[in-house]
């Protein structure tokens, strides 16, 4: 297949490609009069760059400098993604809508768009299957001031976990498909107030045992089904999903059943029932907001909202604390470019300048978490967001979503063992002895359960199929999209 954008050669210095776009602009102005302006011959006639978005914190700063960008180069941007029925382009308002946008774009190679907001747990999917133009031929070179963690999930094959069976014999990381826009991880938000920084899991539970003596409300962490809060406790306590051959046997273990039923004990130690905190699901922070909680572990985008809360001055942020390791789980949005990109070397254009130093601390202002290094420092930016520092300390350490396909789908199945422990912990008597034993023997029971789930899909997917159908046939493919999801009572 053709692969438009790969066009080899080195691409002219940015200094030189921005001043001979300004200097073009007096041209523009004294050809104002014409409908084809004349422009000197190095620099590109402007384009209409066609960007799929969604409103989000994490985008929120992306709309506000695109402005600038249209200024300097000339060009225009339609932002959002397209009605098929109206031809119209709007910013997807949910996260469904826009991902099945994007990847039917995808499957259809329906070029409706430059430049595409990509979830990281979509590069197995778009990458794999040669969605993404890859960067290379665009001149790119890493940037070695992109935290390592970020860099690496815009890079195919992952240098990272389990090779997927149908990546066999390629490099890892051979390739850069995706900047980095946004250095997201989850962290540990706090009361100073009800307990001080603990500085490992066991301390964490200790002190939300024994709060400050002085605080006369209920401390506890903030419930929540949320797989990737679990995902977080779990690699804390030196857990995984997967093994090397992508079977889920860490699930299995001893070691995993443990941290699930210490987490379903502290997730149910205020007493709220399960109806009320699952419509939470992916606002685990929402009760430190309102004081309603003493500690969650909830995204450092999120952190900016504690600035506005009625308990701002009590609310910290920091590492998650380290259990046999530490480890929290990062999700990065990604800038890429569709193979059947119309405007492929405007895009490359925008890509780099969207995830520049300067444009990525104008979005660390509006207190998007950047995801270069030299940032997470600056006097400024610190001064605003405290907890910064801390931000790049979690990154260093992060894990990413296993690289699946269908991702989704394993993180619905462990999203159902976990609302089933949920429920199940909130009916156990915490005053009896027997109580702790009980919560290990159904968090072992949940477990085995959603392990056994996650092989049978696995194996549908062809994941343990011989590794001769691979070397084979180099163009099959693992089955799976972004857009499979699990239902709790009739599978997938």
């Amino acid at each position: 297949m053709e692969r438009r954008g790969e066009r080899p050669g080195a691409r002219t210095a940015r200094g030189r490609w921005l001043l001979a776009v300004l200097g073009a602009c007096a041209v523009l102005l004294a050809a104002c009069g014409s409908d084809t302006p004349e422009l000197p011959p190095a620099v590109t006639r402007p384009v209409t760059l066609r960007i799929a978005a969604f409103q989000g914190a994490e985008t929120t700063a992306l709309f506000r400098i695109i402005p600038e960008w249209e200024h300097i180069t000339g060009n225009r941007v339609e932002l959002g993604i397209l009605d098929p029925v109206t031809g119209e382009r709007a910013v997807a308002g949910d996260y469904a809508s826009y991902r099945e946008a994007v990847i039917s774009n995808a499957e259809e190679l329906r070029a409706e768009y430059d430049v595409i907001i990509v979830d990281d747990p979509w590069m197995p999917y778009l990458a794999a299957n040669g969605k993404l133009a890859p960067l290379s031929p665009f001149g790119h070179e890493t940037d070695p001031d992109i935290a390592g963690r970020s860099a690496g999930l815009g890079v195919w094959p992952p240098t990272f976990g389990p090779l997927p069976p149908d990546s066999q014999g390629t490099p890892r990381g051979d390739e850069t498909y995706a900047l980095p826009l946004v250095g997201n991880v989850m962290m540990l938000w706090y009361r100073a107030d009800v307990i001080s920084e603990p500085a490992s899991m066991d301390e964490l539970t200790s002190s939300l045992d024994a709060p400050d003596p002085a605080f006369i409300g209920s401390a506890g962490l903030a419930p929540s089904s949320n797989p990737h809060v679990f995902l977080t406790w779990l690699a804390s306590r030196g857990g995984d999903i997967f093994d090397r051959e992508w079977r889920a046997s860490p699930l299995r273990s001893g070691l995993a059943a443990e941290a699930l039923a210490e987490y379903l004990w502290e997730a149910t130690r205020l007493g709220v029932p399960f109806e009320e905190f699952a419509p939470e699901r992916y606002t685990s922070h929402a009760r430190m907001l309102d004081g309603t909680a003493s500690a969650a572990v909830a995204w450092a985008a999120d952190a900016q909202q504690i600035l506005t809360s009625s308990v701002s001055d009590q609310l910290r942020v920091t590492e998650f604390p380290a259990g046999r390791r530490s480890s929290a789980l990062t999700g990065n949005w990604l800038l890429a470019i569709p193979t059947d990109a119309e405007q492929p070397e405007a895009a490359y254009d925008f890509l780099t300048w969207a995830t520049s130093r300067d444009i990525m601390k104008t979005s660390a202002l509006l207190g998007v978490p950047p995801a270069r290094q030299s940032l997470f420092n600056d006097r400024e930016l610190v001064r605003r967001y405290p907890w910064l520092p801390d931000v790049e300390a979690a990154l260093s350490t992060s894990f990413a979503r296993p690289r699946v396909p269908a991702w989704d789908v394993v993180e619905g199945i462990i999203g159902c063992a976990l609302d089933g422990g949920l429920r199940q912990a909130a009916t156990l008597d915490r005053n009896t002895e027997a109580a702790r034993e009980e919560l290990l023997a159904l968090s072992r029971q949940a477990l085995i359960g959603a392990s056994r789930d996650i092989e049978g899909v696995m194996s549908e997917w062809g994941y343990y199929l011989d590794d001769s159908t691979w070397t084979q046939d180099p163009t099959a493919r693992i089955a799976g999209d972004p857009r499979d999801e699990w239902d709790c009572e009739g599978g997938g």
